[in-house]
């Protein structure tokens, strides 16, 4: 294991322990959560905020609307073609995008969108 995969399981196990998470799934939510800091971070470096900031609560809602026929789209294509090979935005990155969108929403909500 390299040294970032020590940091990044010292991060997890911190978080547990001051969150008090008890459950195996709480476990992986943290993981999982942390990828998907990972991610808005670096999307953060690359389009900023102001693209958000100007369409605000309504361009979230049509972000999501978009994420959410994307995984429709996927799960029928993957429903006719089980063994599919998709060519840009898997299934899984596209739940990763709704779920930092869904925590932008928030961070809008609490005007805490800088």
């Amino acid at each position: 294991m390299g040294m970032v995969d020590n940091k990044r399981k010292g991060l997890e196990k911190e978080i547990k322990e001051s969150l008090g998470v008890q459950t195996k799934m709480g476990e992986e939510i943290i993981r999982v959560a942390l990828e998907c800091i990972e991610l808005f971070d670096s999307k953060q470096l690359d389009y900023g905020s102001s693209n958000i900031g100007i369409s605000g609560e309504i361009g979230i809602q049509v972000r999501l609307q978009d994420k959410v026929s994307r995984m429709r789209h996927l799960q029928m294509k993957r429903l006719r073609e089980p063994d599919m090979k998709v060519n840009n935005e898997s299934l899984g990155d596209t739940y990763q995008d709704v779920a930092n969108y869904g925590m932008i929403g928030m961070l809008l909500d609490r005007d805490l969108w800088k």
